[in-house]
Order: C-alpha cells, then structure tokens, then sequence
C-alpha cells in the first residue's frame, strides 16, 4: 500500500515544499483581508490597526528570514508556516470581536490555543537540533528548555503590545488583570502541550538528528 507523502516532504520544481507555498499563499490573502477590514470596518466592534498589522508583518518577515537561515543550515521549519498562520487566525478572530472587551473567554482561548501551536513549533524545532538520546535520556530538560523560551516570546509579546499602546494609543493591553491573565494562558497552554508530550514519550519512528 502506498504511503501518504506528508504535505512537508512535498516540493516545487524549485525546491520550495507545497506547504510553505501554500502558506505564503495564504498569509497574502489574510493581510489583504486585514487591510480591506481597515479600509472598510465590516466589523463594527473591530480593534483592528495599522500598528497591529505592521507588528504581523514583522513577525512574519521574521519567519521567512528564520526560514531561509535555517534552510542553509539544513534545518527544515517548513511546518511552522501553518501553525502561525493558525496563530494570525486566531488573533484576527479576537480583534474584530474585540474579544479583550466583550468576549474575554475568546480571548484568553486565543492565548491558550496560540501558545499550544507555537510549543509545538519550538519543541520540534528543539527535536531538530537534539540528538534523540538527549530527548530520550533527559526529557525533563527538553521540556524546560522548551518551557523558558515559548514562555519569553510571550511576555516579549506583552511587551511590544505595551510599546504599541504607548507610541499609537492603542489598546492592546486591556484593564486590570488582563496581561497576568494572557500569561497564565500562555502557560497553561504551554504546559498543556508539554505535559501530553511527555505522557506520550519519544515517538520510536521519529527522523530527527540521532
């Protein structure tokens, strides 16, 4: 029977995997459909902004700069692509709901479930670069590894939203316990994703570095 080829492994005639291809696909269709928003609010709660979308375009401009160094390391992170595009997602979600104000329980799922993603994207980048007898003999040690790193793109996160509300008077950081709250989320999903990788051990057909 003949195996399905993961969407990864999958090239252009160019080198490029599918997948990434079709995540740069569609991050343009999503910043388009950003800017149409702030064109014309279809949303009449939205907190959508230009700063916000400037603070996407960077990051993501970071992601194809990552990619590419990586890539002539002989690193792959093509499937980092989806995950943050997943993470866009869920953040656009809760700006044109302006979850922050009258839907915070979107927006603390938006932190627990983004910060799901991104451990699983920097647990598999960590995998690539650890032989898999140190993930096998000190588990532990990967997960807080894994743990300190997420968790300080979280609070750099809150970090530039503070920056961003200080130069734009925006308001991306919101009332009382809104950030110690973002950062629970970040932990819990954090934590979350840890502790089911942990419970469910090494995986015995994993191609990573041995």
């Amino acid at each position: 029977m003949a195996r399905l080829k993961d969407p990864s492994e999958i090239y252009t005639k160019q080198g490029t995997p599918i997948i990434v291809l079709g995540s740069r696909i569609l991050f343009a269709i999503y910043f388009i459909f950003v800017i149409i928003t702030l064109e014309q609010p279809i949303f009449s709660e939205s907190t959508v902004n230009y700063p916000w979308l400037l603070y996407l375009l960077a990051i993501y401009y970071g992601l194809e700069r990552c990619y590419i160094f990586f890539h002539h390391k002989k690193i792959d992170i093509s499937y980092a692509y989806p995950l943050v595009l997943a993470v866009y997602i869920f953040s656009i979600i809760s700006m044109l709901l302006n979850a922050q104000d009258q839907y915070p329980i979107i927006n603390r799922a938006e932190h627990l479930l983004a910060f799901v993603l991104l451990t699983y994207v920097i647990w598999t980048f960590f995998l690539k670069y650890l032989p898999q007898k140190v993930w096998r003999e000190h588990p532990y040690y990967t997960a807080l590894l894994v743990f300190s790193v997420t968790s300080t793109l979280g609070v750099f996160n809150e970090l530039i939203e503070l920056i961003l509300d200080a130069l734009f008077n925006t308001r991306f950081i919101g009332p009382y316990l809104d950030t110690p709250l973002d950062l629970l989320m970040n932990s819990l999903g954090i934590t979350l994703f840890l502790a089911v990788r942990l419970i469910l051990g090494p995986d015995p057909s994993a191609s990573f570095n041995k």
